[in-house]
């Protein structure tokens, strides 16, 4: 259990670092505040609002959340609050390890993350990380990769994801985040007049793990972060159905409707995780290890 003051010095961590590191990138400045598109929810114009003197944000384009790092992460995550103290104690220790509680970083934090390799998937520990999310290693090395990287002098590893940029999504145990560029990726499937799209990497794979398969028929759109929506929407429009397996909640709502307004047919597959958030909360929630 954290101590109150350890709590206190890891709430002192700047968001707008933080976003930064995730990769979510500033739009402009008013006054004090620094604005974002939402990391949550789609939008057209951003209402993300960052204060860095209080270290405080809050999301204008859902209900309003608003609060500290602690809270963002939850809000981000959708996890409790020990589950995003440690996720944070991750990120301190991994990409701030020169971090000064004074509430400043220091000028070697500016560093980002530089990949070193990229092998098969092979850890032992990243193999246990992918297991206990139920997906077993024949789908898990078809999709995904061993990335070791370094931030500043101090190596690390995880698992990663790439996008039709050349940037990666990277996850281990108590880390999430990503390389420059962040965007979405694309696989190829048969020719058919239908399209895939799936929010994150691990229900893409937890839905090719409740199915059995390792491929899925059609076309395959992994957003990587539901605010790429409208920038994977030229691609979607080339196909008449949209098999959409996107969150339940407010956000992914919102996804399914964008794309009916974009005149497209769309299926709500959500009904496959019906109860759950999404289909690896489903896949975790009701397959044994």
């Amino acid at each position: 259990m954290k101590s109150k003051e350890q709590i206190m010095q890891l709430k002192s961590i700047p968001i707008a670092e933080y976003l930064n590191q995730k990769g979510f990138k500033p739009v402009k400045t008013i006054g004090a505040e620094v604005i974002y598109y939402s990391p949550v929810n789609e939008e057209a114009t951003p209402s993300f609002f960052v204060n860095p003197i209080k270290n405080v944000f809050h999301d204008y384009s859902g209900v309003g959340e608003q609060g500290d790092i602690i809270r963002l992460i939850q809000y981000i995550d959708g996890c409790s609050f020990m589950q995003a103290v440690n996720m944070l104690e991750a990120f301190k220790s991994e990409i701030l390890p020169s971090f000064s509680f004074s509430g400043n970083p220091s000028q070697e934090t500016k560093a980002g993350i530089e990949i070193t390799s990229i092998q098969p998937l092979r850890n032992r520990s990243l193999l246990a990380y992918v297991g206990s999310r139920r997906i077993s290693q024949r789908i898990a090395t078809e999709y995904l990769r061993e990335i070791h990287y370094q931030v500043k002098d101090k190596s690390y590893y995880a698992i990663g994801f790439g996008n039709n940029k050349g940037g990666y999504e990277l996850r281990s145990q108590y880390f999430k985040g990503c390389t420059s560029p962040k965007w979405f990726t694309l696989l190829q499937g048969q020719e058919t007049n239908e399209v895939n799209v799936f929010e994150g990497v691990f229900d893409f794979l937890s839905c090719c793990e409740w199915l059995g398969v390792t491929k899925l028929k059609n076309p395959t759109i992994i957003l990587n972060s539901v605010s790429f929506l409208k920038d994977a929407l030229p691609v979607i429009q080339k196909y008449a159905t949209v098999n959409a397996f996107l969150d339940n909640d407010k956000a992914g709502r919102q996804g399914i409707e964008r794309l009916r307004e974009a005149g497209l047919i769309v299926q709500d597959c959500s009904h496959y995780y019906q109860g759950s958030k999404d289909f690896n909360e489903y896949l975790t929630s009701n397959r044994p290890p």
